[in-house]
C-alpha cells in the first residue's frame, strides 16, 4: 500500500484551512433597492437673447459728418453714435426764435393799445351817461375796444404758434445727433461717413448685454406644469443662474403646437452673450424614483451592472439600465432591479468573492 507523501498531506491541510477561512468570512455588506422622493425637473434647450436689441433709423434728410463707433465697439448709454449736418436746422431754430421776439414786441404794443381803448371806452361811456356826447361816439369807442381785444388775441395766438414752431425746430435739430438709448455693443452698421441719409433709413444695430433672457419652446402637454413651476434655473457652462420673470407667449406654433416661453436673467450677469446655448430647469413637483447608490454600480465598457444577493444564489452579477444621477449620489434604475432586492455595497469585494466561489466550484 502506497501512502501519500508528507508534502501532499501538508498542502491538503493548507487548502482546507483556506476554504474554512473563506466560509468563515463575514457576509457581504449590502444595500436595498428603494424608491425615494426627488424633485421632478423638466429640462429644455434654451437660447440666450438680448432684451434690448434695436436698429436705429434716421428721421431727417441730411449728410453724415461724424461716425464715432463701429461694429463690435462698446457704446455707453447716452453717447453720441453719429452726427449729421445741422446748419439748416440751426438756421430754422434761429429764425423761429427771431419771430418769437417780434411776437413779444407786437404783444406788448397790442396790450398797450387795449388798455388805451378800454380807458377811452370808459370815459366815453361816462360822458354819454351825462348826455354830453352822441350815441355814435359811444359806439365808436366800443368798436375800438373790441378791435384792441381782437388784436391782443391774435398776437397771443401767433405767439403760441411760433412757440410750437420753435419746439418742432428744436426736435428736428436734435435728430442731427444719434444718441445711444442704452449701453451695448454695435453689431451692424449700414452707413458710411459723408453719405446722405433719408427718413426711415437704417443706420446702426446694437444689443445690450445688461438685460438678457433665455427663450425655450414648451410642448402643449407641459404648459400647465410650467405655469405652476417654481423659479427656473439656467445651467450655463457649469454655472447655475436663477431665472426671474417668466413670460409665456399666449399662442402656439401651428406646426409644432409648442409655446414660446421667455425667462429673464438677473441684470448685468457676466460672461453670457446673445446666441449662447444652455439648459433651463423647471421644478414641477416631486416624483418617486427607484435608485441605488452610485458606488454599487460596476461599469464594464458600455454595460452597467450590480452584484445582487438572492436566496437562490448567494451572489450574481446582473446587468441594469441606468437613468439620471440624482441628489445624494443616487442613480436612477430604469430596468433590471426591483424594489426590495439587495445589492453588494462594495462591488470590488463582491467580484473577488464571486471569482473565488466560481473557482472553488470548478472540478
Amino acid at each position: 500500500m502506497k501512502y501519500p507523501s508528507p508534502w501532499y498531506v501538508l498542502l491538503s491541510c493548507f487548502l482546507a484551512i483556506q476554504v474554512s477561512i473563506v466560509y468563515a468570512r463575514a457576509p457581504l455588506e449590502s444595500v436595498t433597492v428603494v424608491e425615494k422622493s426627488f424633485i421632478q425637473h423638466e429640462v429644455f434647450d434654451a437660447v440666450v437673447e438680448a432684451v434690448n436689441h434695436s436698429t436705429v433709423s434716421s428721421r431727417i434728410s441730411a449728410q453724415v459728418i461724424e461716425l464715432n463707433f463701429d461694429v463690435n465697439d462698446v457704446v455707453p448709454k447716452g453717447a453720441v453714435i453719429m452726427k449729421f449736418e445741422a446748419a439748416e436746422f440751426q438756421a430754422r431754430v434761429a429764425q423761429v426764435e427771431a419771430n418769437i421776439l417780434a411776437d413779444k414786441a407786437q404783444s406788448r404794443e397790442a396790450v398797450a393799445r387795449q388798455k388805451e381803448a378800454r380807458a377811452e371806452a370808459k370815459r366815453v361811456k361816462s360822458l354819454f351817461a351825462r348826455k354830453l356826447i352822441s350815441q355814435a361816439a359811444l359806439d365808436g369807442a366800443n368798436a375800438n375796444l373790441s378791435a384792441a381785444n381782437a388784436r391782443v388775441q391774435a398776437v397771443q395766438a401767433q405767439a403760441k404758434s411760433s412757440q410750437a414752431q420753435l419746439t418742432e425746430a428744436k426736435v428736428q435739430l436734435s435728430y442731427t445727433q444719434i444718441i445711444a438709448p442704452y449701453s451695448g455693443v454695435v453689431t451692424e452698421r449700414f452707413i458710411e461717413l459723408g453719405e446722405m441719409v433719408s427718413p426711415g433709413q437704417h443706420l446702426i444695430t446694437g444689443v445690450s448685454l445688461d438685460h438678457l433672457r433665455v427663450v425655450i419652446n414648451v410642448p402643449q402637454y407641459l404648459l400647465s406644469n410650467i405655469q405652476s413651476a417654481a423659479s427656473p434655473e439656467f445651467m450655463f457652462d457649469d454655472r447655475q443662474i436663477m431665472g426671474e420673470k417668466v413670460t409665456i407667449i399666449p399662442y402656439a406654433d401651428s406646426a409644432s403646437h409648442s409655446f414660446l416661453v421667455r425667462v429673464d436673467l438677473p441684470e448685468a450677469v457676466k460672461n453670457i452673450y446673445p446666441g449662447s446655448f444652455g439648459k433651463l430647469h423647471f421644478s414641477t413637483g416631486e416624483e418617486q424614483v427607484r435608485v441605488v447608490p452610485q458606488s454599487t454600480i460596476v461599469q464594464r465598457s458600455e454595460v452597467a451592472g450590480v452584484y445582487v444577493l438572492t436566496d437562490e444564489q448567494p451572489l450574481i452579477f446582473r446587468q441594469i439600465r441606468l437613468g439620471r444621477l440624482l441628489e445624494g449620489n443616487y442613480r436612477e434604475v430604469l430596468a433590471g432591479l426591483k424594489v426590495g432586492e439587495k445589492v453588494a455595497s462594495d462591488p470590488l469585494e463582491a467580484a473577488q468573492l464571486l471569482k473565488l466561489n466560481s473557482s472553488r466550484s470548478t472540478p
